[in-house]
This record gives C-alpha cells, sequence and structure tokens, in this order.
C-alpha cells in the first residue's frame, strides 16, 4: 500500500511539474519523505541562485551542471531518520558543491512560520496541501523557512514523497507548485559606493534590504540626508571622522536594523611628508617644501643661513648665489 501511495503522490507531482513562481527568483527549494540521492543540474543561468533541501531521512545532494558555479549556498534542514529507504548506505545527509559554495546541513531547525497542519521544526514534505501533512511540514512552512534564511525570491518548490529520481533533476523544467508564503520582517541591508573618502567628497546610499520593506528609517552620523526615502541617494562628508549609517527597513510583519561605518580622510593637507625631517607631518598628503633636517653639531656646511637646520630657506640662499665671484 505505502508503494501505491508513493507513486501516485511521485505521478501527480510529476504532472504539475513546470511552475515557476517568480521569473527573477534565485532560491529553489526541494522537499520529500524518504530522501536519496538529489543530484541537481544547475543547466540555468542565476546569479547567486541558493537551494534548499528538506527531507526525513538522509540525502546525498549533489551540485552539478554547466552553471554550478553560480550557486552560492547549499542548506539542508530536515530530521535524518534512521531508515535507508533509498539504498544510499548512510543515514546523515551530506552536500557536495563547487569551491566555495557555502554548504550546511541541519538536524530539525525551528521553523519560521506557525501552522496547525504542520511540525513546529523543519523535518520533511512531500505534497503541495495545506491540509495536516502526517507529521511533516506544509510546503508554506518549508518554503518559508528557507526563504527567512537566504532572503531572496522563490524561483520554484518541487516536492515529492518517494525517494529522489534516478540521475539528475535539471533546474530548467521547474517545481511542481508556488505555496504561498506569509510575509516575514524584512532583512535590512545598506548599499554604499565607497566606504572610504576624502573630507568634501559624497557617497551614494542605497537600500538593498530583502523581505519587502515598506518604510524606512536612516540615521547619518557626522552629516545629514533624507530619513524616510527607500534610496538617501548622494550624503557628503565634510570632516575627518568615522561615521555611521544606520537603516531600519519595516513591513507590517516587523523591522529589521543594521549599520555600516563610512571612514573619511583629510586628503589634501599640505605639509612635510620626510619622517627624517623635524617637522615632519604624518597626516601631511602633499608635500609644500617646508622639511628641515637637523645639522649634526657645529660642522653643517649647508646650513646656509645658520638657523641650525637645512631647509628649503638654504636652498634659495644657494641659488641666489650660485655663478656669483668669489672674492680672493
Amino acid at each position: 500500500m505505502k508503494a501505491l501511495c508513493t507513486f501516485l503522490l511521485t505521478l501527480l507531482s510529476a504532472i504539475a511539474i513546470g511552475q515557476f513562481c517568480n521569473s527573477s527568483g534565485n532560491v529553489i527549494v526541494y522537499a520529500n519523505y524518504d530522501g536519496g540521492q538529489l543530484t541537481i543540474n544547475v543547466d540555468e543561468d542565476i546569479p547567486n541562485l541558493k537551494i534548499g533541501v528538506c527531507s526525513y531521512e538522509a540525502c546525498s545532494v549533489v551540485i552539478t551542471g554547466a552553471f554550478a558555479s553560480n550557486v552560492s549556498e547549499v542548506l539542508y534542514a530536515g530530521f535524518e531518520g534512521d531508515n535507508d529507504h533509498c539504498g544510499l548506505g548512510i543515514i546523515q545527509s551530506t552536500v557536495t558543491a563547487p569551491a566555495g559554495v557555502q554548504t550546511e546541513v541541519l538536524f530539525a531547525p525551528p521553523g519560521v512560520l506557525t501552522d496547525a497542519n504542520g511540525n513546529a521544526s523543519i523535518i520533511c514534505g512531500y505534497s503541495c496541501g495545506t491540509e495536516y501533512q502526517g507529521g511533516c511540514n506544509t510546503a508554506e512552512q518549508i518554503v518559508a523557512y528557507f526563504l527567512n534564511q537566504f532572503g531572496g525570491t522563490l524561483y520554484y518548490y518541487y516536492t515529492q514523497y518517494g525517494c529522489w529520481p534516478a540521475g539528475s533533476l535539471a533546474i530548467g523544467p521547474g517545481g511542481n507548485c508556488c505555496p504561498g508564503v506569509q510575509p516575514l520582517p524584512p532583512s535590512a541591508v545598506i548599499d554604499v559606493s565607497e566606504t572610504q573618502v576624502c573630507a568634501g567628497e559624497c557617497i551614494t546610499v542605497t537600500d538593498a534590504s530583502s523581505g519587502e520593506p515598506t518604510t524606512w528609517n536612516w540615521q547619518f552620523a557626522g552629516t545629514t540626508g533624507p530619513a524616510s526615502l527607500q534610496n538617501p541617494g548622494t550624503i557628503c562628508y565634510n570632516q575627518p571622522g568615522s561615521y555611521s549609517i544606520t537603516l531600519t527597513a519595516s513591513n507590517a510583519q516587523g523591522s529589521s536594523t543594521v549599520s555600516t561605518t563610512i571612514d573619511v580622510v583629510a586628503c589634501n593637507v599640505p605639509g612635510c611628508m620626510y619622517p627624517q625631517a623635524v617637522n615632519y607631518n604624518p597626516t601631511a598628503t602633499i608635500d609644500d617644501l617646508s622639511c628641515q633636517f637637523p645639522c649634526s653639531g657645529t660642522d653643517c656646511p649647508a646650513d646656509l643661513d645658520d638657523n641650525g637646520v637645512i631647509g628649503v630657506s638654504d636652498l634659495l640662499l644657494f641659488i641666489g648665489l650660485f655663478g656669483s665671484t668669489c672674492p680672493n
């Protein structure tokens, strides 16, 4: 009977395949019950692609394909049951991905969406339905969890009951449903054109928050800027120092706050730039020919003006006297 149910659920999932939730999305989620070998063929050019996998039994997740290097993060979250229905020979999930891809395997992490029809922890999923899931999670819970972890937007969701298909699952065909996701609080992110500038210069500040914020509250230390615009634009700094920019992004579900620091340095400062000089100015950025070098005792023939140091004034005396006839 279980084999028949598995077959029917897998068949229904296959019939619905081809759904894309957001054409500009960068998050893909896979969920099943029996686990197994999940080889994902990244055959679509999706920048900063993030992949979430959920199952009750162990999964061996392998990322491959022409655009596998586009994947930035793979997160497995499930129960890690001690059965091996798919013949993997393992009871602990693994993720194999190209170098540089962030990977993590989590055991039954707490969910972010409360649903009476689904488990409070993220442990498994096998359908697109919203009814009671037999102890697993609803599709909405699983998608909400991974979007909360990743940020970004759902590209598609793929789910089935039994072991993952033999061979590989390509990105191109898409998923088999687009679960409705309860909105979550935004995740505030600040994007600045530069983090270090000269005094008197300006930077461009924009909002890069995820989670669809509806209001923005900006605070600019050391300068002024529009407090409630989504993208403040040009922000200028006149005095040297380190100044914070703080953004609180909010929507109906809550808010998130983040800060970044802008270092403002004094540029075009005249002064002596030679450390060996007695009047060395470590903050100078333009040498103004004012350097003076100490003489050693009384034997200092280059000190033409007898002021105890060798400097530009001695050079000017030398140039003025150059070519003169020496007295007999």
